[in-house]
């Protein structure tokens, strides 16, 4: 029996003995992979790449900004910081620094898009992030905002963005105006209530002629006077559609006012 207590004794001590050594093997090769990030800043780009590599550490360039600190060509931030501990093989991010911001940044506003991105060219910067918006009061692609903006200085870094201008997008409900013009009254205005509109009070040709005859004493000493409109011919039978607002052919939305004008 004590025999059997002592072999026992022996083997719990062996696999003591083996988890304590494994424990130590693994901490040692975890730690035997692990490195300290160096500090950069300052160096050139070339110099900096080249003692990451000597500890087994990546080097990832992550940007290009200007700098009134850092000559051209040299580091300007990393990340991780200096004395981080990280595994080999760990990819550290760089920032190159340009020096001195030199280029003037141009006015794009109002250019097509097409022009504004050669513009930036030109001046030796780059096109950054390129965003649309619907906007009705400039045309399409042309560039209504931009970051930095123009002339600014100390800006960051050498991209500029641009908005640009999209067609506004039409109400989902709205509808093309039709061509009730020459249709009787009765059948334009139910045209129109089934179609979701509002139909305006009733005017009348007689309303439209009387509005032309009181402009008549301009007509001497306006040298293209405008033509008569088409409610002054007498052959259109009476109840017919002569004009309308909206024109035929415009959108306009759901529940909209239409006024027609009819021939007495």
């Amino acid at each position: 029996m004590l025999q059997v207590f002592r072999a026992l004794s022996a083997m719990l001590a062996l696999v003591a003995i083996a988890l304590v050594s494994a424990l130590i093997t693994m901490r040692l090769a975890i730690h035997g992979a692990e490195v300290r990030v160096p500090e950069m800043p300052g160096l050139p780009l070339s110099e900096a790449v080249a003692k990451l590599h000597a500890r087994g550490l990546q080097a990832g360039i992550d940007g290009h900004f200007y700098s009134a600190t850092q000559p051209p060509g040299h580091v300007l931030t990393q990340s991780p910081p200096p004395g981080t501990l990280v595994r080999k093989s760990w990819r550290v991010r760089l920032t190159e620094s340009l020096g001195p911001q030199r280029a003037e940044i141009p006015n794009l506003d109002g250019m097509d898009q097409s022009i504004a991105t050669i513009t930036i060219r030109r001046s030796g910067l780059q096109t950054g992030d390129v965003a649309a918006v619907p906007y009705a009061y400039a045309a399409e692609n042309t560039v209504i905002a931009q970051t930095p903006l123009a002339h600014a200085t100390d800006v960051q870094g050498p991209k500029i963005g641009i908005l640009t201008a999209q067609p506004a997008t039409p109400p989902e409900d709205a509808s093309v105006m039709p061509d009730l013009t020459g249709e009787t009254f009765t059948s334009a205005a139910l045209a129109i209530i089934h179609a979701g509109f509002k139909l305006a009070p009733l005017q009348s040709a007689s309303s439209t002629a009387a509005s032309v005859a009181a402009a008549a004493p301009q007509a001497a000493t306006n040298p293209h006077p405008t033509p008569p409109p088409i409610s002054t011919q007498t052959s259109i039978p009476s109840g017919t559609v002569i004009a309308q607002t909206p024109a035929a052919g415009t959108r306009v939305p759901g529940g909209a006012t239409i006024q027609l004008t009819v021939q007495p």
